[in-house]
Parts: C-alpha cells; sequence; structure tokens
C-alpha cells in the first residue's frame, strides 16, 4: 500500500490557507517527502511525521518555492535525532541540488556552530547524502523503488518528477510541469511543445 498526503500545494504567493509544496509519501515501511515549501515542517507534524522519520527527501527543482524551508528541514532533522552518529538524510534532486544544499548549510553556519558549542551530545554538524539525477531508479530498498524521470518547466531546468512503486501500485509526482507524451513506460516521452 502507499499511501499520500498532501501537505502544501501553495504556490510562491504567500497563502494563510495552503502551505508551500510538499507531498508526503509512505510505502514499504519508508516514508519520503517531495519538495519542502513553506511550513513542511507544521504540515509533517500534523500528518504524524517529522524530519527525523524521513527516509529521503525528494526535489523535484530547484524553484525557491518548492525549497524554502530546506534549512528547517536539514537543521530540525539534525538537532531531534538523538544519535551520536546520525545517518545523514537522503536528498534526492536534479543537478545543481548539492550546490544549494551546500549553500543552505552555509547561510545556517553561525547557528550550527552554536549549537554544537552549546549541546554535548551534538558532536559534528548535520549529515547530508546528496544524489543528482535527470533519470533512472534513484533508490530501491524493500520492494520500493523510486524513479525518476526529466520534466518539462522550461525555462527552469532541469526538472524532475518521482516515481514511488510498491507492492503493485504506484504514485508519479511533479512539481511545476507541463504535459508530457503519453508513454506506456515510465519515464515519459519527450515533452509535448505549446504548438502540438
Amino acid at each position: 500500500m502507499i499511501e499520500v498526503t498532501l501537505l502544501g500545494t501553495g504556490s510562491p504567493i504567500p497563502d494563510p490557507n495552503r502551505a508551500g509544496p510538499a507531498t508526503l509519501v509512505r510505502a514499504g515501511g519508508h516514508t519520503f517527502l517531495t519538495d519542502c515549501g513553506r511550513g513542511v515542517q507544521q504540515r509533517l507534524a500534523a500528518a504524524g511525521s517529522s524530519a527525523g522519520a524521513l527516509t529521503a527527501l525528494l526535489l523535484t527543482h530547484l524553484h525557491s518555492d518548492h525549497i524554502a524551508d530546506l534549512g528547517d528541514l536539514l537543521i530540525t532533522r539534525w538537532i531531534t535525532t538523538f544519535d551520536p552518529d546520525p545517518a545523514p538524510i537522503l536528498v534526492i534532486g536534479p543537478p545543481g541540488t548539492a550546490e544549494v544544499v551546500d549553500a543552505t548549510l552555509a547561510a545556517f553556519g553561525h547557528d550550527i556552530g552554536y549549537r554544537i558549542a552549546h549541546h554535548a551530545d551534538i558532536t559534528g554538524p548535520p549529515r547530508v547524502d546528496v544524489r543528482e539525477h535527470t533519470g533512472g531508479v534513484v533508490w530501491e530498498h524493500d520492494g520500493v523503488v523510486v524513479r525518476a524521470a526529466p520534466t518539462d518547466h522550461r525555462p527552469v531546468a532541469p526538472t524532475v518528477g518521482f516515481r514511488i512503486e510498491h507492492d503493485g501500485a504506484s504514485v508519479v509526482l511533479a512539481g511545476d510541469t507541463v504535459p508530457v507524451r503519453a508513454s506506456t513506460t515510465w519515464p515519459p516521452a519527450q515533452a509535448l511543445s505549446s504548438t502540438q
């Protein structure tokens, strides 16, 4: 069984009734978060989950509204994982993701230093395992498969969608994209142009 929870469906324009783009997917004992827009931590908590419960964070693209709470997610997971040697959080996204993660951690550099100095149980900075992909199988374990494929969000490039498969069921998640040509297999065929 796959369980999908829409945590936020907002846009770049703040809306008091809609959090930023984020979707929680539970499959085969694993928990995936696709995108991490504004308010994702509160929405995760409301859905009975947390940053520490995530198997992986899947980023469809690097628009600000899809990664607005990336820093909060990384820092919160780090300070709430009560393990002297916590496993790194896995972040899967398009090329450019590692640069964004590094810059985000650098922006929180003072906070990270303060927390390490103040808490004896925190022994080092947040650990993040970034994997950049534009297609193919990006994660597989316990009968759960996560695939990525290119999407079309021009002029933003590259952008990806994800398909999570488990026990004969699947869900496909994409950020902002236009329709792509129908395909009997994943990944989809080329994107439709505006003239087709």
